[in-house]
């Protein structure tokens, strides 16, 4: 069965409306904070402190004022970073990231609004807002990032040899979904596991029919393995083509990136899971959204074959890795055969 995403489109409009009510909150502004707020039923405001859950608009419109006289005629914080809003017929969503200035010091706070079209304006029907804090912190050691896939496979060191081309190297490719986190928030939980289902089945499927093996899989990250270098460019080539097919709807967030490097796993193996998987990640969290980028070792042994379209190298400090590497972003069109 085909899984096609509603029409979601970035919106210019509603990201100067939430940018307008996050400066109301902060200027003090009671009358324009008053007037963003729906007061329908079905309306939900939650905040960091236990207490913070509020199912009425008026309730939680007399809460936000009363805060801002709390804190001197508003909150003290400032806006980090853009305002990334997108809308689906009368329904949008927005996010923040600020720091709230606090008598120790500043601190990181997200805040995510959903609104809809009342008589022509739009009116928040829920938000939620929190201080952040590592999962680590609550006893949950969940992946957040390709980083720590390659630390457990590091750790885990599977056997790779059924993946090896005949000379002992093995193509690994890591995969993820650009800005998943804040894709989970703008979307809420039901949406992005439905999204997360289609999006992973589209690497499972893509992978398989390339020959490829999915060594590890937690969330949206992917660790994927090749015989060879050519069969793994193939494929991140055709997992981009089928990415943009699945969400093909103008504005889509869902924009894949896609790292590949080799490392000889039989003979080196203490080298391969010490370097080359951690490699790879580090050259996967270099790229965009929709973008392939390589090592220059992958490079070396694909440009005189012709079969791919590779850009101008980049010069790029890589985590964890001493020095600069030489990376280069390869054409996701259609693969050569």
């Amino acid at each position: 069965m085909s899984y096609e995403t509603t029409r979601m489109e970035p919106s210019e409009e509603l990201s100067h409306v939430i940018t307008r009510f996050f400066e109301a909150l902060r200027d003090g502004d009671e009358q324009a904070v008053s007037n963003r707020v729906s007061r329908q039923p079905g309306f939900e405001r939650f905040g960091t402190d236990p207490d913070e859950w509020w199912q009425d608009g008026e309730q939680a419109t007399l809460i936000w004022l009363q805060q801002m006289r709390e804190l001197g005629g508003g909150y003290p914080w400032h806006l980090v970073g853009d305002v990334p809003a997108f809308v689906e017929g009368t329904v949008g969503w927005a996010s923040l990231q600020v720091e709230f200035e606090t008598p120790t010091g500043p601190v990181p706070y997200r805040m995510t609004t959903v609104l809809h079209l009342e008589h022509g304006e739009w009116k928040i029907v829920q938000s939620h807002s929190a201080v952040p804090s590592p999962n680590v912190e609550h006893g949950f050691f969940l992946t957040t990032s390709v980083d720590q896939i390659a630390e457990s496979v590091s750790a885990s060191r599977p056997d790779l040899s059924g993946t090896s081309a005949p000379d002992g190297t093995v193509t690994i490719a890591f995969t993820d979904i650009e800005d998943s986190t804040r894709l989970n928030d703008f979307l809420g939980d039901q949406r992005w596991l439905e999204l997360l289902r289609a999006h992973n089945d589209v690497i499972k499927v893509v992978t398989a029919d390339h020959s490829g093996t999915v060594v590890k899989n937690q969330g949206d990250g992917f660790m994927l393995a090749f015989p060879s270098a050519r069969r793994g460019l193939h494929c991140a080539q055709a997992i981009e083509l089928a990415i943009a097919e699945r969400f093909r709807d103008p504005g889509s967030p869902v924009r894949v990136r896609i790292g590949i490097h080799v490392g000889e796993t039989i003979r080196e193996a203490d080298d391969f899971f010490g370097h080359a998987v951690s490699y790879a990640a580090r050259i996967a969290s270099s790229a965009s959204g929709g973008e392939i980028v390589v090592s220059s070792l992958v490079h070396d042994l694909l440009v005189q074959t012709g079969a791919f379209t590779f850009g101008e190298p980049r010069v790029v400090e890589l985590k964890g890795i001493q020095g600069s590497h030489r990376v280069y972003p390869v054409d996701a069109g259609p693969p050569t055969p």
